[in-house]
């Protein structure tokens, strides 16, 4: 980006803001040029270039600033106390569950959440978890799904022998794991919650903090309106005072907070 343009990093990252939600003051800025500069290589030009054309809101360089500004680095059993508490509360359901992994990256949350559930006993009970990102770079690694030995670095040698199979240098999600999930785009600013609702549980950990407290607050009120009474929301810890204005119930299990919609 040429320094001689005074402001052209603020307004690409408030038209950022417009398309995604993302925004600079909680954590984007370092990304940022990095962002433009992969946009400008997907896209086959230069930095400026693709400056110009974000600050021109052409649909198709936005769309490519938001695939290579996304924070997508995650991996298996995050957080486990939370995923535990979760699946404890869920496991007794004798009904289907439908359960949305908001904001999943790369796959790593949703089959994480499908494993769990399948470890618990829910083998053919009919659940289905609603995986999406804004990114299709990461979903396509989603539907793929494939990773890297340091994706499977939190789990235990004998889950990961379980519910993986070798794929050369990687390892594959076997494919009754696979059979819970689907994949699909949606942006959380923009999109309303994906078909399957409403759910009895939404995960969306770490997604929030990256954008401005307003938009935070908004997508907060779209989580919880996707779950059905009684529903499970999980957020990142750090995350927590976001949803301390919401009429929801503060459930602690087992070192883990959830949130709970009233059931009336």
């Amino acid at each position: 980006m040429s320094p001689a343009e005074p402001g052209a990093l603020e307004e690409v990252a408030h038209v950022l803001a417009e398309a995604a939600g993302l925004s600079l003051s909680s954590g984007l800025g370092p990304a940022l040029e990095e962002g433009i500069a992969g946009a400008a290589r997907a896209l086959g030009e230069r930095s400026a270039e693709l400056v110009r054309r974000v600050r021109a809101r052409e649909p198709e360089a936005v769309a490519a600033l938001v695939e290579w500004s996304v924070v997508s680095e995650t991996s298996f059993w995050r957080q486990p106390e939370g995923l535990a508490a979760l699946v404890r509360r869920l496991a007794p359901f004798p009904r289907p569950l439908a359960l949305w992994s908001a904001g999943c990256a790369s796959g790593e949350e949703a089959y994480s959440l499908a494993i769990a559930l399948l470890e618990a006993g829910r083998t053919a009970r009919g659940d289905r978890i609603a995986a999406t990102d804004v990114s299709g770079r990461a979903l396509e690694r989603a539907r793929d799904g494939r990773y890297a030995p340091r994706a499977l670095r939190r789990l235990t040698p004998e889950l990961a022998e379980r519910w993986f199979e070798p794929s050369g240098e990687h390892r594959r999600v076997k494919d009754a794991v696979r059979a819970l999930v689907s994949v699909e785009r949606q942006n959380l600013v923009a999109d309303p919650a994906p078909a399957g609702g409403p759910f009895d549980a939404v995960v969306c950990r770490n997604v929030l903090i990256y954008f401005e407290p307003p938009t935070a607050a908004e997508v907060l009120y779209r989580l919880v309106g996707a779950l059905r009474p009684g529903g499970l929301l999980v957020l990142g810890p750090v995350e927590l005072p976001l949803a301390a204005a919401l009429p929801l119930e503060m459930i602690e299990d087992g070192g883990a907070t959830l949130l709970r919609r009233p059931a009336g």
